[in-house]
């Protein structure tokens, strides 16, 4: 083979893996330099490098192309159809410092301007003020040879549950006020439980009001239901008085020689003044019959009204004295017409008959369902009072009416400024002890008892209410009457 033959053949082969064809290695020019392997590769790869750069950048033209049709689409679709609502975007988080910076600039607006307190629409009178004692019975008796009649009034709210909670309570009373009479309201007895085996109520008084006879009125309508006690000293000597009515009188059938058992066995005078034993009330120069009850009577002799037990009238030589469980006007006021219309009118009557009949000054005393005025309630204004027992106007009308007629409230009387002495507080609110109450329980004198003069016999002198005593949602009240010789 000749040199030129050769040449051409390795022209050929280098063209095959260039890729290149054999019109263009002919068409080059003799004397110019052939490329070597190397070159020829290089050039490829800058080829396919273009290639993909060009392709690259025409497809995203041609992205750009469908993204502004489907923009003057979605543009169109906007223009014609309602735009929705678009999203609130989310809030952002405060730094702690910021938060804390926003707490402190709010707390110092609420300091600045704190939110006013809602005025009270009533009073709220808890407060007790003092009260000043205006009798001293031992300097009385010292002095002058008078004797102070205690009386002591009591709503039990049921006796039997009463006597269970505080068996010594009505013996501590008697004893540490040396009672003369104890008036009792809303017993809740029937005739047959003092006699009952189980309860031995009978026997219990015997042994804890030794010296006392006890008188009972009852409901008949109703069992379980209202109920009146008292409970009078008997005296040397005394004989016993049976109760007029269908009520009940003790059955002890000895006589309780009371001031016998205070003198020495050497027979000492019974003038004598000076107590035995630190705890006995003697009679100074008043006769022990001005001391007697001459006729008890169970019933009120009104037989509209004599049906459920409320009444218990007691004739002493100087004044008659009524204990009284005045009927509650009920939670619905059912009973309000009623209560005003009929029973405080009738109980008037009755009471001024009395007066006139006897030609001796009355006093009715207990619980009489009413609250006077606003020195009477610790809430008065309250709305709910107006259709609250025993604070309507109608039952206070009433009240009033009945101290019109010439008869006197002794407590406020006596404490005319008297503030926050309740006998009465809700248990079920829980008002005992923040002293929330009203004031319910009365003594009802006639005006001649609280006039002191020549010739009066009989005098009101104290009375005061005795928060302190529980066992019951009413806490006893009483009353002290000088007796003069």
């Amino acid at each position: 083979m000749s040199r030129r033959s050769s040449r051409a053949s390795s022209v050929a082969a280098t063209a095959k893996i260039s890729g290149a064809t054999d019109d263009d290695i002919d068409g080059a020019p003799e004397n110019e330099a052939s490329p070597t392997q190397s070159d020829v590769l290089k050039g490829a790869e800058k080829s396919k490098a273009s290639d993909a750069t060009t392709t690259k950048k025409t497809a995203k033209k041609k992205a750009a192309t469908k993204k502004g049709k489907s923009k003057e689409t979605s543009d169109d679709e906007d223009d014609s159809k309602p735009k929705a609502k678009k999203k609130a975007a989310p809030k952002k988080r405060k730094s702690k410092s910021a938060s804390a910076s926003d707490d402190e600039s709010s707390t110092t607006k609420k300091q600045k301007s704190p939110k006013k307190k809602k005025a009270a629409d009533h009073q709220r009178w808890t407060e007790r003020t003092p009260l000043t004692r205006h009798w001293d019975s031992e300097k009385a008796m010292a002095s002058t040879g008078s004797y102070t009649f205690t009386v002591i009034s009591w709503n039990v709210a049921g006796l039997r549950a009463f006597v269970k909670k505080q068996p010594d309570a009505l013996m501590n009373l008697a004893n540490k006020y040396q009672a003369d009479v104890i008036c009792l309201q809303e017993t809740k007895l029937q005739e047959g439980h003092l006699d009952d085996k189980k309860l031995k109520l009978r026997e219990h008084f015997e042994e804890k009001l030794e010296g006392y006879e006890s008188h009972w009125s009852y409901s008949l309508t109703k069992k379980g239901y209202s109920g009146t006690a008292m409970f009078i000293k008997t005296r040397e000597g005394g004989e016993k008085v049976e109760d007029g009515g269908k009520g009940d009188s003790s059955k002890k059938g000895k006589k309780q020689a009371t001031l016998g058992a205070f003198f020495s066995k050497t027979g000492e005078s019974k003038n004598d003044t000076t107590a035995k034993e630190g705890d006995v009330k003697l009679t100074g120069d008043v006769p022990i019959s001005h001391l007697q009850p001459i006729n008890i009577n169970t019933e009120l002799s009104l037989p509209a009204h004599d049906g459920e037990g409320r009444a218990i009238t007691a004739e002493f030589p100087l004044f008659y004295l009524t204990n009284l469980y005045v009927p509650n006007s009920g939670q619905k006021l059912d009973r309000l017409g009623y209560r005003t219309e009929q029973w405080d009118a009738d109980l008037l009557t009755k009471m001024q008959q009395l007066e006139k009949e006897g030609n001796k000054p009355v006093i009715w005393l207990g619980d009489l369902n009413v609250a006077h005025n606003e020195r009477d309630t610790w809430n008065e204004g309250a709305k709910h009072l107006a259709k609250s027992a025993g604070t309507t106007a109608e039952e206070r009308a009433s009240f009033e009416r009945q101290l019109g007629a010439g008869y006197i409230d002794a407590f406020r009387q006596l404490h005319p400024e008297g503030r926050g002495h309740y006998s009465y507080w809700s248990q079920r609110a829980g008002n005992r002890e923040p002293n929330k109450g009203l004031r319910l329980d009365y003594f009802i004198c006639s005006k001649e008892l609280m006039e002191d003069g020549d010739g009066k016999k009989a005098l009101v002198r104290d009375s005061y209410i005795l928060p302190e005593e529980l066992g019951s949602d009413h806490c006893p009240i009483v009353l002290e009457i000088e007796i003069k010789k």
